[in-house]
C-alpha cells in the first residue's frame, strides 16, 4: 500500500474516532435550560419584581373599583386578567393573583380546564396554600371529578392557614361523599363540621348515613 493511502485512511480513521468520542461527550453533558427573554428580563428587576407585582396589584384593584362606578360587570373587565397573569410572572408566590385569575376564567369565561391549569401553576409554587387547595376542589367538583375533589378539599383543610374558612372545604367533602354515597366518609365530615361550629347540612342524610353504618359494621 502506498504510503499516501496509509496517511489517508488514518487520518480519516482518527476523523471518525473524534467526532464519535465527540458525540458521546456531548450526551454526557446536563441538558442547557431554555432560555426565554422574558426570563432574563425578569432577571435583571432582582428584588423589584415583588415591589412591582405589588404595584401591579394595587393598580388591578383600583381599576376593578373605576370599572364598577362606571357600571361595567366584573367579567366584563377584560383587561384584568393580563394585569394579574404579570403579576404571577412576577411573583410566582402570589396565590390571590391565581385565584383570581382562576375564578374569573371558570366564572366569567367557562374555561374550567384553563382555570385548572391556572390553580396548578400556583400550586407548584405554594402548596400549602389554602386558597389554591380550595380552589382546586371547587373546581374538580364542578366537573364532577370527585376524586380529585376530595384529594384537595383534604389538602385544604389540612393547611395551617389560621385565616382559612376550613367549612369550605369540608362542604366539597360533604358533597363528595353525597355524591358517592359513601356513608362513613359522610360521618366523619359531619364530625368535623360540628366542631368547626358548622351546623349538620341535612339531619336526614346523617340518619340515613348512620343506619347503613350500623347495618354494616
Amino acid at each position: 500500500m502506498k504510503p499516501g493511502l496509509l496517511v489517508l485512511i488514518c487520518w480519516i480513521g482518527v476523523a471518525g474516532l473524534s467526532w464519535h468520542l465527540r458525540s458521546e461527550h456531548a450526551k454526557l453533558e446536563p441538558v442547557r435550560p431554555v432560555i426565554r427573554y422574558q426570563d432574563i428580563f425578569l432577571d435583571l428587576l432582582g428584588e423589584g419584581r415583588t415591589l412591582l407585582a405589588r404595584f401591579l396589584w394595587f393598580k388591578v384593584d383600583l381599576i376593578h373599583e373605576q370599572e364598577e362606578e362606571k357600571g361595567v360587570g366584573v367579567f366584563q373587565q377584560k383587561e384584568l386578567i393580563p394585569l394579574l397573569r404579570m403579576i404571577t410572572y412576577l411573583d410566582p408566590y402570589f396565590v390571590d393573583a391565581y385565584d383570581m385569575i382562576a375564578y374569573d376564567l371558570y366564572k366569567g369565561y367557562g374555561q374550567p380546564d384553563l382555570a385548572i391549569e391556572i390553580v396548578e401553576e400556583g400550586l407548584k409554587y405554594s402548596p400549602q396554600s389554602f386558597d389554591l387547595n380550595f380552589r382546586r376542589a371547587f373546581l374538580a367538583l364542578s366537573q364532577k371529578d370527585r376524586i380529585n375533589a376530595l384529594e384537595f378539599a383534604k389538602k385544604a383543610y389540612a393547611t395551617e392557614d389560621r385565616e382559612a374558612n376550613k367549612i369550605l372545604a369540608l362542604r366539597v367533602m360533604y358533597l363528595c361523599a353525597v355524591q358517592e354515597r359513601d356513608a362513613r366518609l359522610g360521618i366523619l365530615v359531619v364530625k368535623h363540621l360540628l366542631a368547626n361550629g358548622a351546623k349538620v347540612p341535612d339531619p336526614a342524610q346523617l340518619a340515613l348515613w348512620q343506619r347503613e353504618v350500623n347495618a354494616n359494621p
